[in-house]
């Protein structure tokens, strides 16, 4: 009993020395694959370009020497074969260029799959020779492109391989309400706004008509009582407030803590240069008749409301 130990010992030691050392693998840096097709339906003897994008670390470096010797592209015939190589940081950007024709029977073709071969970048310095390294392989897959024939009416159906995704007729539903809704609300609005436009259009006379029998009203009624308070210089300033309050409504600015000389500049921007000047001269004579004093007061006052009157009246030919 005292050496049945002896068989676990041996065991012990041999799990122990024949376990295989498990040894850290280092992470392979990605490499990504694109590939694109510039037609994927052609005619016979049509010209295309497939291109081959492989975005891939430093630590690898890719075979590219006789790379197009090893090209194998049937049923295909390579036109063109360029090469793009650009390191941008710790990347590099591989772009592989095929250009293609095929003069084959119409159908669907396939470009065969190709294999890109590299290695890591420190293993080439470290070898004797290329043969001496493993090579790793990157697998391209085959691309379908549709061949069409241009004889026998075939020539307004071409039609790429790829199979197109149903999209249900009950889908436009929704976006057809929509489109109909949005143009009865751009309708809607265009035709308020018309109508708008043409009522403030109707009304803008008649405004001016009333301002100006306002206008008219006013000027009657200082000189009337002008004349009747006799020596009073009061109404002269009436007259430049009437005279203010028209032009101020009727070309929409501010007149009445302008001299008369800003009033005509004002007016300039809107209105002739002689009515301008009609303006300005009424409105200084009123100032001159109440600073200096009127003799005799009743004709001064009648010239100076004749004078505004007649502005007045000479604005209702002229348009909105």
């Amino acid at each position: 009993m005292r050496y049945v130990w002896i068989p676990f010992l041996c065991l012990f030691f041999s799990l122990g020395w024949g376990a295989p050392q498990s040894e850290e693998e280092e992470p392979s840096s990605p490499i990504d694959l694109v590939t694109l097709l510039s037609k994927t339906a052609i005619y016979v003897g049509d010209v295309f370009e497939y291109r081959i994008s492989v975005r891939h670390s430093n630590e690898f470096s890719f075979v590219t020497q006789e790379f197009e010797e090893r090209l194998v592209v049937r049923p295909f015939e390579l036109v063109e074969f360029r090469i793009d190589q650009k390191v941008v940081g710790e990347e590099t950007l591989l772009d592989l260029v095929l250009t293609l024709v095929c003069y084959e029977p119409p159908g669907v073709m396939e470009i065969p799959s190709l294999n890109l071969f590299y290695y890591p970048s420190g293993s080439l310095s470290q070898a004797g020779t290329q043969q001496d390294i493993p090579a790793r392989v990157l697998r391209v897959p085959s691309q379908r492109i549709q061949l069409q024939s241009t004889l026998l009416g075939e020539g307004d159906r071409l039609r790429d391989p790829v199979r197109l995704v149903p999209f249900p007729r009950s889908n436009l539903i929704l976006p057809v309400l929509s489109a109909g809704v949005l143009l009865l609300v751009v309708a809607g609005s265009t035709i308020v706004g018309v109508r708008y436009t043409r009522q403030k259009q109707d009304e803008q006379p008649d405004r001016l008509d009333r301002l100006r029998e306002e206008t008219l009203h006013s000027l009657r009624q200082v000189q009337q009582k002008g004349l009747s308070e006799g020596q009073d210089r009061d109404p002269y300033l009436e007259v430049s407030k009437v005279v203010r309050r028209y032009l101020q409504y009727r070309y929409d600015f501010l007149s009445q803590a302008l001299t008369p000389e800003e009033v005509r500049e004002e007016l300039l921007g809107s209105t002739d240069p002689e009515f301008a000047s009609q303006v300005e001269t009424v409105l200084e004579l009123c100032d001159r008749l109440f600073f200096e004093g009127a003799t005799p007061p009743a004709a001064n006052l009648e010239d100076l409301c004749s004078q505004a009157v007649n502005l007045v009246q000479s604005r209702s030919l002229e348009s909105p």
